[in-house]
C-alpha cells in the first residue's frame, strides 16, 4: 500500500495546530494558578481592611473623646462666664438703687438678693481659668461687700437704723461694680464678634495671662478705687499674693481624700460622703458633700498636703448653749486635731446665735497672722459650721521671725497719751506681701481702743488698727 503523501501546506497546517495546542495550555494552566492565588489575595485584602478598620475606630475613639471633654469643657467655662455677667450686672442694678429704699423689708430683701450676687460672681471667678493676679482684689472686695450686707441685715433685724455712712458705702460699691462691668462688656463685645472658644482662650502664654483674662481687664486695686471695707479681725483678709506656699507633697487621690474626712474629720456611725468634683485653680481640691447624723456639709479638700481648705454648713434654730469661751475652745481643738497645728483664736465676734472665730499659730509666743484660719461655731447646736483656710494654704511656711528691738523700745515711739492693755509678739503681712517682725500694743486712748503693729527690728509703725462698733459687734478698721 502506497504511504500517504504529505505536502508542504499540510506540513504548515499541522504546525499551526500544534502551536495552537501549546498555547491553549499555557492559558490553561494560567487560569488554574490565578485561580489558585484567589483566596490567598482574598485574605491578604480582609486582612488590611480589619487593620485599617481597627486604626479608623482607635483614632475616632480618641478624637470623639478629646472632642467630648473640649465640649464638656467649654459648655462649664460658658455657662460660668455668661451666668457671672448675668450676677454682675444684676448687682450693679441692686447696689445702685439700695440708697433709695425707704422700707425695712425691700431694704432686707435686697441685702439678700446682693449677698446671692456676690457669692454667683464668686463662684465664677474661681471656675474661670483667668488670671489670679488680675483678679484676687475682686475676689477680696466681693466678698467684703458680702460681709457688708450680712453686717447690715442684722442691724436691721434688731430694729436698729443704718446710718448715712452706711447707706452711702453701696453707693460707693455701685461705682466700683460699674467699673468691673465695663470691663466685662468689652470682653462681650470681642465675643460676639465671631466664634469664641473659651477653651482656646484659657491658654496662659508664658506671662501668666490668656486671651480670657486680657478681656475682662484690669481688676486690680491699681486700676480700680475698691473702698476700704470692714473686715473681721486683724489681717483676716491680708491675701496679697497667688503663690501657694502652705500645701506641700504628693497630690493624694480621691478615696484618700475621704478617708481624710471619715477618719479624721468627721468622727461619727453615720457618716456619708459622696464625692462631687474636682476643682481646679492655684488651689486645687476635691469637693464633697458630707452626711453627718443629718447634716449637710460641702467640703473641699486640698489634693496637695491633704488639708480642709473649706467647710460650709447652715446654722439651726433655737437659743444659744455655748458661750463664746467654749466655742473657741472647740475651735482650736478641731483645726488642731484635722492637721492645723498650735492654733489659738485671735479674735472673736458673736454674730446672734454664731461665733466667729479667727485662728492662728501661735508658736514660742509669737502669733502668726498670716496663716489665719476662719471657724464659725453654732451656738445653738454646738457644731462646727463653717471653716475656712486659704490664708494659710497660700502664706503658711516654716520662720524664724527676728525681734532685735525690745517691747520697751518700740514703745515709746507710740507718744505718751495711751494706756497699754496688752503686748504680743508678731508676724504680719504688709501690703505687696512682705512679712515683717512686729510688737502688737493694744492700747486704749481717749478716744477709743487701737492696736498698734510696730516693727520689731526698725521701730517704725507698721500698720494702725482701730476697733469700732459696728451693729453692735467690735471690729478693727
Amino acid at each position: 500500500m502506497d504511504k500517504e503523501k504529505i505536502t508542504s501546506a499540510d506540513y504548515e497546517k499541522e504546525k499551526e495546530q500544534n502551536k495552537s495546542n501549546v498555547n491553549q495550555d499555557k492559558e490553561t494552566k494560567k487560569k488554574s494558578n490565578a485561580q489558585k492565588a484567589i483566596p490567598g489575595l482574598i485574605v491578604a485584602i480582609v486582612s488590611l481592611l480589619i487593620i485599617l478598620t481597627c486604626v479608623i475606630i482607635a483614632y475616632y475613639q480618641v478624637y470623639t473623646s478629646s472632642k467630648q471633654n473640649a465640649n464638656v469643657l467649654e459648655g462649664v467655662y460658658s455657662s460660668s462666664y455668661y451666668s457671672m455677667v448675668d450676677n454682675v450686672n444684676n448687682l450693679h442694678v441692686d447696689v445702685s438703687k439700695f440708697s433709695t429704699l425707704t422700707t425695712k423689708q425691700s431694704k432686707l430683701n435686697t441685702l439678700q438678693d446682693i449677698m446671692a450676687d456676690c457669692n454667683y460672681i464668686l463662684a465664677g471667678l474661681t471656675v474661670l481659668p483667668i488670671n489670679e493676679e488680675n483678679a484676687v482684689s475682686a475676689m477680696k472686695f466681693f466678698n467684703q461687700v458680702s460681709g457688708l450686707c450680712e453686717a447690715c441685715q442684722q442691724k436691721l433685724n434688731k430694729g436698729e437704723e443704718l446710718t448715712q455712712e452706711e447707706t452711702l458705702m453701696f453707693d460707693k460699691i455701685s461705682l466700683v461694680v460699674g467699673e468691673i462691668k465695663t470691663n466685662f462688656n468689652k470682653q462681650n463685645a470681642g465675643m460676639y464678634e465671631g466664634n469664641f472658644s473659651f477653651v482656646d482662650a484659657s491658654v496662659f502664654d508664658g506671662s501668666g495671662m490668656n486671651e480670657l483674662s486680657a478681656g475682662m481687664g484690669d481688676m486690680t486695686n491699681e486700676s480700680i478705687d475698691y473702698p476700704a471695707m470692714i473686715f473681721d479681725g486683724p489681717f483676716s483678709t491680708a491675701l496679697e499674693t497667688k503663690e501657694v506656699k502652705g500645701l506641700v507633697g504628693e497630690e493624694i487621690s480621691v478615696e484618700n481624700a475621704q478617708n481624710y474626712l471619715k477618719y479624721t474629720v468627721f468622727e461619727g456611725e453615720n457618716v456619708n460622703i459622696t464625692y462631687l468634683r474636682e476643682t481646679n485653680g492655684d488651689i486645687s481640691t476635691y469637693d464633697f458633700e458630707v452626711n453627718l447624723d443629718g447634716k449637710d456639709y460641702d467640703v473641699q479638700v486640698s489634693k496637695v498636703g491633704s488639708l480642709v481648705i473649706t467647710i460650709s454648713s447652715y446654722a439651726e434654730n433655737g437659743d444659744a448653749i455655748l458661750s463664746g469661751e467654749k466655742a473657741t475652745e472647740i475651735a482650736e481643738n478641731f483645726a488642731n486635731k484635722i492637721g492645723f497645728e498650735s492654733m489659738k483664736n485671735v479674735w472673736l465676734e458673736i454674730h446672734d446665735n454664731i461665733a466667729y472665730i479667727n485662728l492662728a499659730p501661735v508658736i514660742n509666743d509669737v502669733i502668726y497672722y498670716p496663716d489665719l484660719v476662719k471657724v464659725k461655731v453654732d451656738l445653738s447646736s454646738q457644731q462646727i459650721i463653717g471653716f475656712e483656710a486659704v490664708n494659710y494654704a497660700f502664706n503658711h511656711v516654716s520662720r524664724s521671725p527676728e525681734f532685735n528691738l525690745t517691747s520697751e523700745e518700740c514703745e515709746s515711739v507710740l507718744g505718751f497719751d495711751y494706756n497699754v492693755l496688752k503686748v504680743s509678739k508678731t508676724v504680719i503681712r504688709l501690703d505687696g506681701g512682705r512679712e515683717i517682725s512686729a510688737y502688737e500694743f493694744m492700747c486704749e486712748r481717749i478716744d477709743g481702743m487701737y492696736f498698734y503693729y510696730i516693727d520689731a527690728n526698725t521701730s517704725e509703725v507698721a500698720r494702725t488698727m482701730k476697733l469700732v462698733s459696728v451693729e453692735g459687734v467690735e471690729k478693727l478698721v
